[in-house]
């Protein structure tokens, strides 16, 4: 039966009531505008449970939530998208060579900005050209209203000496603490470049942990039910993760980035020598 209290109190503790659930919900920096609303639901059928006999609050929310396109309901689409897993950033994903970042290898000339050539239309013979001085006239300069404390961007090609050229080859960094991937992305002419942070993070990405969620894992800190069974149902192929499926047990990058780093020690062997005279 669900509950609508963390999966993580004591037995003892209050329940909260309906509208300190719903108060909850909409102060929590996790929740997204798709997960409040399935948790929102799944919060009126506990409290409609409680009230009359024989209610089944997962069916009375999978019905008040509706189908998407007239045909999936969209309740399956919400629940396995708040399957705990970890969602690889944007700039880490395989994409074709036309959408991927900008190369971040060095440059191999200085950059030189061109001067810009506006550009002139021809016309043709038997359109007449007007002699009009108010045509003629330059305009003025254009005036550009920026907000208080508007700073420029950076130009990377003359500051930083990034190639910024389109991108071919990609390399993935794993975080040795949190196992978070960072991509990055290096052009035809900077392939050696590619091939030395492979070599240089191949070891590193070898022994990084799995990666601490960062996604979903929302259901299991309002509601008490079993989860892992109802994520498996709308996700077949998911498999939960070692830290847990409740967001509120998984650990912060602020306790990850506390915790020592792992170095390696030397081993002493003691051989060939009396241990009273060592």
């Amino acid at each position: 039966m669900l509950r609508s209290v963390p999966a993580s109190a004591e037995e003892q503790r209050p329940k909260r009531t309906f509208p300190e659930f719903v108060a909850a919900v909409y102060e929590d920096p996790r929740v997204n505008h798709e997960t409040r609303e399935l948790l929102l639901a799944i919060g009126y059928a506990v409290d409609l449970a409680k009230r009359e006999d024989g209610v089944s609050p997962l069916k009375v929310a999978r019905r008040k939530l509706g189908v998407e396109h007239g045909r999936k309901a969209r309740y399956d689409r919400l629940v396995a998208d708040d399957a705990p897993r970890y969602k690889p950033p944007r700039e880490a994903a395989d994409w074709h060579p036309s959408g991927a970042p900008s190369c971040e290898g060095p440059r191999l000339r200085p950059y030189r900005p061109r001067a810009y050539k506006p550009r002139t239309q021809t016309l043709p013979a038997d359109v007449p050209v007007l002699r009009d001085e108010a045509i003629s006239r330059r305009l003025p300069p254009p005036i550009i209203h920026v907000m208080p404390g508007y700073t420029p961007p950076r130009d990377w090609r003359t500051e930083d000496g990034v190639c910024g050229a389109r991108s071919h080859h990609r390399v993935l960094e794993k975080d040795p603490r949190t196992g978070w991937i960072t991509a990055h992305w290096f052009c035809k002419r900077h392939k050696d470049h590619a091939d030395r942070v492979a070599e240089q993070v191949r070891e590193q990405n070898e022994q990084a942990p799995e990666p601490v969620p960062n996604t979903g894992g929302l259901l299991p800190c309002y509601f008490k039910a079993d989860w892992e069974k109802v994520y498996r149902h709308y996700l077949p192929h998911w498999q939960p993760p070692k830290y847990g499926i409740c967001a509120d047990d998984w650990p912060t990058v602020e306790d990850v980035a506390a915790r020592p780093s792992r170095h390696s020690r030397l081993r002493v062997v003691l051989g060939g020598a009396d241990l009273e005279d060592v």
